[in-house]
């Protein structure tokens, strides 16, 4: 049991959970995908553990590595907070981070094109350590933390499912990494400097194709916020500090990764329409009841769904890799991930939608039974 003052601990909210779980799942598809090839090497698979350092280092790998671990460590130490004493918890995060890390180092023994490394095994450690001590750090920021919780409390609402939502929004800006892809798209649609640079044509429908997309994917954001937080008016400033911070991952990841003359693909005069028009929508939907907005957000999510079955499939990653400065392999992973968490996520929202939808139900039918009660009693 925690005993001291901790907000973080004492707040008993899953969220903290639900994003380590989902953390963890992205850093399985980064380590493990394509997920095809396996095969025994005849080899035995713990010996990289032993093995000499690898005398050609990459600054690249390693700081992929120890920065992709980073998260993993600060949400398992927050986690094991709400159950052991802070000392504990920060013992259980780091030996949590470093048997993922092994755990996928040895998986990757049995996948071609994959090299188990223990430098990268290092690199993890390093990464789930700096987590750990910037959760050690956080919790003794009791000023700041009790201001985040109060903000919670105060701006969405109650509940397990709340939580959840938050979680699932997180989840979303994993999407917007990728910058050669257009903001706040959820599909891939060649055109402008990308068709270029991948020797293509812009075709009519990808001219509308690509942008409906972005409206979609902003009106869905934005009605999932607004089913779980507890004013419109705090829905709006929230959409609109979404497309701020997607605009800000957007510009550093294209100044670091991409080429210079696609630096700014990700935003177009289009795409810019495009955000205006969804943020309309998210307007207008917001005002609606309860019901409507549940409608409006599904309806969102199926056409985002059905513009991902249109788009380009095995193409995709290689295209978006000819916009890169640098050719490393794990760019390719890098794009994959970011497509496969678009392409994921309506369909997770739409199941969120339904959950939220089933809660309704619930409370409904609960408070019509105390109304029942109370004129019983009457």
């Amino acid at each position: 049991m925690v005993t001291e003052r901790d907000p973080l601990a004492q707040h008993r909210s899953p969220l903290a959970l639900y994003l380590l779980l989902g953390y963890t799942l992205l850093i399985l598809y980064a380590s493990l995908s394509p997920f095809t090839g396996w095969r025994d090497s005849g080899i035995d698979m713990m010996s990289f553990v032993t093995e000499p350092l690898p005398r050609f280092v990459s600054k690249f790998d390693l700081a992929v590595n120890a920065l992709a671990y980073i998260p993993f460590g600060f949400l398992a130490t927050l986690v094991a907070m709400s159950i052991v004493r802070p000392l504990a918890a920060s013992a259980a995060g780091l030996v949590a981070g470093i048997a993922l890390s092994f755990a996928l180092e040895t998986a990757q023994g049995f996948l071609p094109g994959r090299v188990s490394n223990n430098l990268d095994l290092i690199a993890n450690g390093c990464g789930t350590l700096a987590g750990v001590l910037l959760c050690m750090r956080a919790r003794t920021l009791t000023v700041a933390t009790d201001r985040l919780l109060s903000w919670r409390m105060r701006w969405f609402l109650p509940g397990r499912l709340t939580d959840l939502g938050l979680a699932l929004i997180g989840l979303w800006f994993f999407s917007q990494l990728d910058p050669s892809l257009p903001l706040l798209g959820i599909v891939f649609f060649s055109d402008g400097v990308q068709a270029q640079l991948a020797g293509l044509a812009a075709s009519p429908v990808s001219k509308v194709l690509g942008p409906l997309s972005v409206s979609l994917n902003l009106v869905a954001v934005g009605l999932t916020l607004r089913l779980i937080m507890r004013s419109n008016q705090a829905t709006l400033a929230a959409v609109a500090l979404i497309v701020w911070m997607a605009a800000l991952i957007k510009l550093i990841a294209a100044m670091v990764l991409l080429r210079t003359e696609a630096a700014f693909l990700w935003v177009s005069q289009e795409i810019v329409w495009a955000i205006l028009g969804g943020a309309l929508g998210v307007v207008v939907a917001s005002a609606l009841p309860r019901r409507s907005v549940r409608i409006a957000c599904v309806t969102a999510l199926i056409g985002a769904i059905v513009l991902s079955m249109l788009k380009p499939g095995d193409s995709v990653p290689f295209l978006s890799l000819r916009l890169f400065r640098w050719t490393y392999v794990q760019l390719l992973h890098y794009t994959g991930l970011s497509a496969a968490v678009a392409e994921i996520w309506p369909y997770a929202a739409l199941g969120f939608v339904i959950l939220l939808w089933r809660n309704d139900r619930r409370q409904a039918a609960a408070a019509a039974r105390a109304r029942q009660a109370s004129e019983l009693v009457e």
